[in-house]
């Protein structure tokens, strides 16, 4: 009896790993919607995960102070018509409240009236359910303001608001630019008392740096003072950085933290002792600054805004004004396809379902594990062979083991794996492995070969109650020797004394007549060395143990249960050649 169970004992031979992946250079993508909001300056964004898309709020547009909200769902603008909005305003700050799920806008200031050069200032609080403003009416409130900043702290689960220009309104002798610290928790607003505190200021840009668990602030003005600081808060208190290099001092600049690049983003704003607007981009990296150079960036500008859009894994700008007035673009930013890498290979075993060993042997099936082997996962198929020889190259991964061809089993893209048998004849000892594919070589990788290293099929799937039975099959080719119902939907029963069971098995060595590694199995064969398999004490009567008629590389041991008594965790073992095999295996037996 000679039975063949390639579909049931495939899936139990293929593993998972982990991949990392490289992008190249960041760059900015100018966006053509079909519809888009008016120009502007001094408005604000926020990207609502809870809708999947950034909302703006605001602005002014020359001489005219807007309330109208729009909606960004990565290729286009959409409009929205709430009930109910805050008032027209310029330089309000908006952040999304992850922990209530809705966009919170404070602040700003109003439309002038009469001969004033500017409106009231506001510190009003409204919050943005996806279709409609409602405004809060919270016991304390920041005083009234504009060009103040506010970010979600992830950590605290909380909105942080730092400084701005405050004052009965900005005309007044009262009005004066700050350095308080407030927090929102959803109801109300609560100062802060840090020991230590940025310098006052208006116009600064913050950031939530998730890779690093901080609140990230940077520059501003203090009157017309242009700043270059860079600080961190933690949750209680602020603690200026000492960067490398940092962009130069300017206010009404933007930032967003881009998760897509881990880092946050900085763009353009201005110097108002120098007239000068910057067209800059820079990365912090939580410890420095980095300018960029991205070939396409949008024009010079300052009081724009940025919000981080997750769905589409990019910062989105939009509008601003420059030396020749507003804009009323929308630009993207984001890493670029992932730039090709050599494979690496992180680690090597013998088939992790037939034991997973260091050491593998002629012949046997190994995974390798790393980052960047394959393009894409899947397994050799009738059409990758030639005749009854096995393929050296799937989808153009290639393996090679001391200046020899493997045979390419198995390739999985992400995360990285390949499966392969390896040559017959590759000498023992000390030898180095290596992946190719179309993106190079990997480095070579040492593993030791012994002649052989031998393992039956037993994967992790069959440890019951700590117990790792081995996988066999019974003469129906359908029902697992196994105790009666020991694994949900798998079909079992135990063996009964007399009864040929049939085991699978890797690494057992050559065969008579000769079949070469990668070679399909067309007929009868059996091991070179001795073969003994014992349930217990007893030794089993073989009545097959060679490679498996129809597949390739894989030993099957047709096996004669034994007469001994009724046990549910008969300990299964094996001798090859009269060395023991280090698996600690079991089996149910019942009559």
């Amino acid at each position: 009896m000679k039975i063949t169970r390639w579909n049931n004992i495939a899936w139990l031979l293929w593993l998972n790993a982990s991949v990392m992946v490289a992008q190249t250079a960041p760059n900015w993508t100018r966006q053509i919607p079909q519809n888009f909001p008016p120009e502007r300056t001094g408005h604000a964004m926020a990207y609502d995960s809870t809708h999947g898309q950034v909302v703006m709020f605001g602005g002014g547009s020359g001489p005219e102070f807007l309330n109208d909200t729009w909606v960004w769902d990565g290729s286009n603008w959409a409009q929205k018509s709430p009930q109910t909005s805050p008032s027209p305003r310029f330089y309000p700050a908006m952040a999304y409240d992850a922990a209530h799920g809705q966009v919170v806008l404070f602040g700003g200031t109003g439309p002038r009236t009469g001969a004033a050069s500017y409106g009231p200032a506001l510190n009003d609080t409204w919050v943005w359910d996806g279709s409609n403003w409602t405004q809060k009416s919270p016991q304390s409130s920041p005083r009234v303001r504009d060009s103040t900043a506010l970010v979600y702290d992830v950590v605290h689960g909380q909105i942080v608001l730092f400084g701005g220009f405050g004052g009965v309104d900005f005309n007044s002798d009262l009005s004066q630019e700050l350095n308080d610290t407030w927090i929102w928790d959803g109801s109300n607003w609560t100062e802060k008392s840090p020991q230590t505190s940025p310098p006052v200021r208006d116009g600064h840009a913050m950031a939530f740096d998730s890779a690093h668990g901080q609140v990230v602030l940077f520059a501003g003005e203090n009157v017309i003072l242009p700043l270059s600081d860079t600080w961190v808060w933690d949750g209680e208190n602020w603690t200026q950085k000492s960067p490398l290099s940092t962009p130069p001092a300017r206010s009404n600049h933007a930032m967003t933290y881009d998760a897509a690049l881990g880092q946050v983003v900085l763009f353009g704003g201005y110097d108002a002792q120098q007239a000068n607007f910057f067209g800059d981009t820079w990365l912090w990296d939580g410890s420095n600054w980095v300018q960029q150079s991205p070939q396409i960036s949008p024009l010079p500008r300052s009081q724009h805004a940025m919000a981080y859009d997750a769905a589409h894994e990019n910062a989105v700008l939009f509008s601003g004004g420059g030396p020749t007035g507003g804009f009323g673009d929308t630009w993207t930013f984001e890493a670029g396809a992932p730039a090709p890498m050599a494979p690496s290979i992180g680690s090597v075993v013998s088939a992790t379902s037939y034991g997973g060993f260091a050491a593998v042997s002629a012949g046997s099936f190994v995974e390798i594990y790393g980052s960047n082997l394959a393009p894409d996962t899947r397994g050799w198929t009738k059409a990758d062979f030639t005749g009854n020889q096995a393929p050296t190259m799937l989808d153009g991964v290639e393996v090679s083991i001391a200046g020899q061809k493997a045979f390419v089993n198995y390739i999985v893209a992400n995360p990285g794996q390949v499966n392969v048998e390896l040559p017959s004849n590759i000498p023992t000892g000390a030898q180095q492995i290596t992946v190719m594919n179309k993106n190079g070589t990997s480095a070579p990788f040492n593993v030791t070969v012994n002649a052989t290293e031998p393992g039956l099929l037993a994967p992790a799937l069959f440890k019951i109650g700590g117990k790792q039975y081995v996988v066999a099959f019974h003469s129906d080719n359908v029902t697992y020797v196994l105790p009666a119902g020991a694994i949900v939907g798998l079909p079992s029963r135990p063996a009964k004394p007399g009864e040929t069971i049939v085991m699978y098995g890797n690494g057992f060595g050559p065969v008579m007549p000769n079949i070469p590694a990668g070679e399909l199995a067309e007929g009868n064969s059996q091991l070179v060395a001795s073969l003994e398999i014992l349930f217990g004490k007893t030794s089993a009567k073989l009545a097959y143990y060679g490679l498996s008629p129809g597949l390739v590389g894989v030993y099957q041991f047709n096996v004669v249960v034994p007469a001994i008594p009724n046990n549910d965790l008969v300990p299964l073992t094996f001798k090859l050649g009269g060395m023991a095999g280090v698996q600690t295996l079991y089996t149910a037996v019942q009559e």
